[in-house]
């Protein structure tokens, strides 16, 4: 299978790249260099960077949406460069990544957004960064009426660098490993898991 993934720096990234490269191609999208195979350099906050990217005639079997940002404040605490950032990056970016692989996919193509169970919940301090949740969750809804072959995954908390010096976890909360995600992955490629909407 040929999968592509958007990433930032997420644990989630590493753990989906070192378990499904061994069966599958595995073509990346990031702002951050890296000399590895099959990637592709891009800032996917700017829509002019995404209409730059050129696949060729690659037919992609999956297409994981990983990219996310945040910014746990107050609302008027952050301006609204950074509000602008997880608009484009979380809400956006799938959207326009999306649209600009319309010949690089076909019927048979899984789309997952690795998604958050904020897009369900309401959370202090958070109000951007859930209003791009609650969007995007929106749209894969309604996508899925038109494409069928759509996922989304809300994970709780991961353990992962995301969170990291942005919010006090509580001692006893349940964090998910990565691995988990994948395992989950791994079953929608294997047909294993049907559903749409996975709350992990």
């Amino acid at each position: 299978m040929n999968i592509l993934i958007t990433w930032t720096n997420s644990g989630i990234w590493k753990a989906l790249k070192e378990s499904l490269w061994v069966n599958h191609n595995i073509f990346k999208v990031s702002k951050n260099q890296s000399d590895e195979d099959n990637f592709f350099q891009c800032d996917l906050t700017q829509n002019e960077n995404i209409e730059k990217l050129d696949f060729s005639d690659t037919i992609f079997d999956m297409i994981i949406f990983n990219a996310g940002v945040w910014y746990y404040s107050w609302f008027f605490e952050q301006n609204l460069e950074h509000y602008e950032e997880i608009i484009n990056l979380n809400l956006l970016s799938p959207i326009r990544l999306l649209k600009k692989l319309e010949h690089n996919i076909d019927k048979k193509t899984k789309i997952i957004f690795m998604w958050s169970i904020a897009s369900k919940k309401f959370m202090k301090n958070g109000s951007v960064y859930l209003a791009s949740k609650f969007g995007l969750r929106w749209f894969a809804w309604w996508l899925k009426e038109e494409w069928k072959k759509v996922y989304i995954i809300n994970p709780k908390i991961v353990e992962t660098d995301f969170h990291k010096w942005k919010i006090d976890l509580p001692e006893n909360i349940n964090v998910k490993s990565p691995l988990e995600i994948v395992k989950l992955v791994e079953d929608i490629i294997s047909w294993k898991e049907t559903r749409f909407e996975i709350d992990l």
